[in-house]
């Protein structure tokens, strides 16, 4: 350390550094508003810049989670740090040289040691019984199934909360500061009109959750009678938070201050178990919610790549890709690993071994190659416009730092899906650049659909049948319910319409009506713009249709010769058509 200069006093630590610095250096840029900057926030899903920075007095506040404080209490929450870990860290930063400051525990510190070591009893008291009542024997053999032995249950803390109303509660002998904490922890509840209470978990397997310093923060317990929800976890408390804890994260001390070249995450506890069982302990598993930014950041820490290990089902590809944004947000490279005849982790490992998984694991794919894959199965069958997937795929890789590898996944989409790159970029406006030019919402682009949407919602003279029914013809969604609406009260006025519609639909008119968008008084220009416009979006459409004629023509090993001639075929026709169109 180069400065001469010991700072005694938090204060004077303060004075001497820059929150704006760091957040700008450790987050990302902030742009200034006045005398204060305005930053995405860190701590919540933030869609719109709602954190503000003043540097002078050394404070951020969040506007929409409420999060606020000094430089110390951003790094605390930012990388989950103790108040001591925060000030080495702006030791190391900022370059000071600061004596060791004794903290004083905060008012929660002693409640939350209390509900720890609670937490660490009913573990203890769930075990016991897993392992030494009757009642338990069909949550022991179905864990003994699944691959884990005595050792196993015993190295995990796994336990069984028998199908009892009163287990707990019995356990604490009606002592009333424990049934208090008992109910703040989430395991058990008062009943209605009474003063009794009842156990949460009852008749599942208990799995423990526990910090990276191996504490129990909550419980999840798994059903063995295929009751729903087949899982459920204690709920939030001053120790728990879904959005901060990952399972198996305590098993990170086998890396013995070493880094894992990547971490996997998966979807289930045994999962995690079974890698950590042969010996894998780079895993983590966030619990049947999605992935957080606040996720992210704890992986971040270890390594700077992840294997996703979701399920091969619909639910487990939505899991993989929600997670690409947080992913991506933290400057983490991500990869996907999908493991044959639909299997998870655990019955992979259990039926074929370790070898044979991290074989299979070198042969992991970018998860943007999957997402495009993907994209062109739904786009093929048309189950998404191109325009839904351009808007996917930008928000997928908006926040990717390195120039170099944003460009490499931008050229692998135009390719995949015959775009030029003109064509994406134009559509690529990020999330960011909207928010810090704080766009209004109602400032809407229209496109030729919407645009002629606009015309006949607002006037009921040019509302012609068969340019409705042409229009439904190359309509979906939102655009075909209001066309229906439309066609079907010919009379009605806008707000006429808004009163029938759904929720949905009464957004998407109210969208229309206020766009910035100008349509000419004159009402023989309405026409001709109306008539444009359903031009311009049967040439969409045929645009649409000759894009996937190519995609599936690119496929040559999936299509016979027959198949192919009456794609090119079809190919033929409809450019015949855009040029009569056009001409």
């Amino acid at each position: 350390m180069s400065s001469d200069y010991e700072y005694l006093t938090l204060e004077e630590i303060l004075r001497k550094t820059s929150l704006l610095k760091y957040i700008e250096q450790n987050w990302q840029p902030a742009k200034k508003l006045g005398s204060e900057y305005k930053s995405l926030c860190p701590f919540h899903d933030d869609k719109n810049p709602s954190m503000s920075i003043n540097d002078d007095k050394g404070v951020y506040f969040c506007y929409s989670c409420k999060a606020g404080g000094n430089l110390i209490t951003f790094i605390k929450e930012y990388k989950n740090f103790s108040s001591e870990e925060a000030l080495d860290e702006i030791s190391n930063f900022f370059n000071l040289r600061i004596k060791k400051i004794k903290f004083q525990n905060d008012n929660n510190t002693d409640k939350k040691n209390m509900l720890l070591k609670l937490n660490s009893s009913v573990a203890e008291l769930f075990h016991k019984f897993l392992l030494k009542k009757s009642e338990s024997r069909i949550a022991l053999d179905y864990l003994q199934s699944r691959g884990f032995n005595l050792k196993d249950i015993e190295e995990n803390q796994i336990g069984f909360a028998p199908n009892s109303w009163d287990f707990l509660t019995s356990f604490v002998k009606n002592n009333k500061e424990k049934l208090i904490c008992l109910e703040e922890l989430g395991l058990i509840k008062q009943k209605e009109d009474s003063k009794k209470y009842f156990d949460f978990f009852r008749n599942r397997i208990i799995f423990p959750i526990k910090n990276r310093q191996g504490s129990i923060l909550a419980f999840a317990g798994r059903t063995i009678d295929n009751s729903n929800p087949k899982y459920l976890n204690s709920k939030e408390s001053v120790i728990f938070s879904k959005r901060k804890a990952l399972y198996g994260i305590d098993k990170f001390n086998n890396f013995k201050g070493k880094k894992p070249k990547f971490i996997f995450i998966v979807e289930g506890y045994t999962d995690v178990l079974m890698m950590n069982k042969v010996g894998i302990y780079n895993v983590v598993a966030s619990m049947g919610t999605s992935l957080t930014f606040e996720h992210t950041n704890e992986i971040k820490k270890f390594a700077d790549k992840v294997i996703l290990n979701f399920d091969s089902d619909d639910a487990g590809l939505e899991a993989s890709f929600k997670s690409i944004e947080p992913l991506f947000d933290n400057k983490l490279d991500v990869y996907t690993l999908n493991l044959p005849l639909k299997q998870d982790p655990c019955e992979f490992i259990k039926e074929s071994g370790k070898d044979e998984f991290l074989k299979l694991v070198k042969n992991s794919s970018s998860i943007i190659d999957y997402f495009i894959d993907y994209s062109k199965e739904q786009y093929l069958n048309k189950e998404k416009s191109i325009n839904s997937i351009i808007e996917d795929f930008s928000d997928k890789i908006s926040n990717v730092g390195d120039v170099f590898n944003k460009d490499l996944m931008i050229n692998k989409f135009i390719s995949a899906f015959g775009i030029s790159k003109n064509e994406l970029q134009n559509k690529m406006i990020t999330k960011n650049e909207k928010d810090i030019n704080n766009e209004d919402k109602n400032n809407k682009s229209l496109d030729a659909l919407e645009m002629a949407l606009k015309i006949l919602l607002e006037n009921k003279q040019l509302r012609d049948n068969d340019i409705i029914n042409e229009l439904k013809g190359l309509s979906k969604n939102l655009e075909l319910e209001l066309l229906d609406l439309i066609s079907n009260n010919n009379s009605f006025e806008p707000s006429d319409i808004i009163n029938i519609a759904n929720n949905e639909v009464s957004s998407y008119i109210t969208e229309i009506i206020f766009s910035n968008t100008q349509i000419d008084s004159n009402e023989k220009k309405k026409i001709k713009l109306l008539n444009d416009c359903l031009i311009k979006c049967k040439l969409d459409d045929y645009k649409e249709k000759r894009r996937r004629i190519n995609m599936k023509l690119n496929q040559k090993e999936n299509i016979n010769e027959s198949t192919e001639m009456e794609l090119l075929k079809e190919l033929k026709k409809i450019i015949e058509e855009e040029k009569k169109l056009k001409s």
